[in-house]
């Protein structure tokens, strides 16, 4: 009895390199897009920033500023550099009306301040995030203004998730050799919730990416 060889096989289409290529790079760029891939582009987008020419830090601050506060939820975000005289100032602040926003810019804190925990009691979240909870009392006095609805400071957190107005986040960014260059801080989410782990994650490589900036600001 004769073995019956299917051949189907050789007549099947030959795939040339090109067509893998064009599927990959259709699939690249009109691929379907999850949250991750929407985020890599947007993050991906502000590198490459970095490698123009005729680099703007302060603009780029602000692009920073301005996408944490677009795929992340957040409802209020400011970036505090290191200036000259070894001050911290913050250059750019969104989310918050004009008055609050240039109250903010008044305010200048030394590295001492920034780390001092009577006056700012904090949580370490990694070397480069740090957690102020509004119960802790977070600012100094003076400084209720800085936040949307200084009017429910003090409101009870009902779950370990609850984002509660006073909270805040800090993200630091480093130089070379250790030093604070400056910060992100977020405030509120529009979801009335803390950041998850991956929102983190992301506003922590943003941070890296504003410790290049700021190094090329000087």
């Amino acid at each position: 009895m004769g073995v019956n060889v299917d051949s189907s096989n050789d007549s099947q289409k030959n795939i040339s390199p090109k067509e893998v290529a064009l599927k990959l790079k259709l699939d690249y760029s009109r691929g379907v897009k999850d949250h991750t891939t929407r985020h890599l582009e947007e993050v991906c987008g502000l590198c490459t920033k970095l490698e123009q020419a005729h680099f703007n830090a302060d603009a780029f601050i602000k692009d920073s500023a301005d996408l944490i506060l677009k795929l992340f939820g957040i409802e209020s975000v400011a970036v505090a550099i290191k200036d000259t005289d070894g001050l911290y100032r913050y250059k750019y602040v969104v989310g918050l009306e004009k008055e609050v926003a240039d109250g903010f810019k008044n305010l200048e804190y030394t590295r001492a301040q920034l780390l001092e925990d009577n006056t700012y009691p904090s949580h370490e979240i990694s070397r480069r995030t740090r957690l102020f909870l509004s119960e802790e009392h977070p600012y100094a006095k003076g400084e209720e203004f800085t936040y949307r609805r200084p009017g429910l400071i003090g409101m009870t957190r009902r779950t370990l998730s609850d984002s509660l107005e006073a909270d805040y986040i800090d993200f630091f960014f480093y130089g070379p050799d250790g030093d604070i260059l400056g910060f992100i801080e977020t405030s509120g989410t529009r979801l009335r919730k803390l950041p998850d782990v991956t929102t983190i994650r992301w506003i922590e490589l943003i941070a890296i990416l504003l410790g290049v900036a700021a190094q090329r600001r000087t």
